[in-house]
């Protein structure tokens, strides 16, 4: 199930990265905040210490942030991506 969530997190990521029209409009802050909270999902995905519901729905909060950015509302982009560890993987982690 994990390496499920991995895989469409990592396909997802590099379809809106990847894209012409994501590469022309996307502010450089968006950009920087983006690949950081990408790696920290990253890295909980394949440390498994956070269940993958909690996975799957930061990366929807991911993908809002980037639509967000892509609309050029950067502040409430940036404001998304501030979110997710606030409360999507808040003191989440599983004692292991």
């Amino acid at each position: 199930m994990m390496s499920t969530t991995r895989a469409a997190l990592v396909g997802a990521a590099v379809l809106a990265i990847a894209s012409p029209v994501a590469a022309q409009s996307f502010p450089l802050e968006c950009a920087q905040r983006d690949a950081q909270l990408v790696t920290q999902i990253e890295r909980h995905g394949e440390a498994q210490d956070v269940p993958g519901d909690i996975l799957f729905e930061a990366f929807w909060t991911v993908k809002r942030a980037r639509d967000a950015c892509s609309e050029g509302r950067v502040v409430a982009g940036l404001a998304l991506y501030d979110s997710i560890f606030k409360t999507s993987l808040a003191g989440l982690a599983e004692v292991r």
